[in-house]
């Protein structure tokens, strides 16, 4: 195995958990509902691991980058990146349940 190669290998794997810790915690996020405008703690989670989603999504995606530009990987490595980014931030933002 090259050198090259191992480094893409490695990237790709730091890639594919960061993704899947991202991913999951913007899946709870997006399926935690509050019961009505009392239940804050709902609330409080939803920011939680949207917050979490958002932040493991923003640390691979420097990963992705330098693996792309580097070319150990190829350019669609950082679709997931991108689109869980924004998932987790539709949920803080634009998706986020009313109190």
């Amino acid at each position: 195995m090259t050198v090259s190669r191992a480094k893409g290998v490695a990237c790709a794997v730091l890639l594919v958990i960061g993704c899947l810790v991202a991913g999951a915690a913007t899946a709870v996020a997006y399926l935690s509902n509050p019961l009505g405008p009392w239940d804050h703690q709902a609330l409080d989670h939803i920011r939680l691991f949207g917050r979490l989603g958002l932040a493991f999504a923003l640390l691979t995606a420097p990963v992705a980058v330098l693996a792309v530009v580097r070319r150990w990987l190829r350019p669609w490595w950082m679709v997931p990146c991108l689109v869980i980014t924004l998932a987790a931030w539709g949920r803080l933002t634009v998706f986020f349940p009313a109190p």
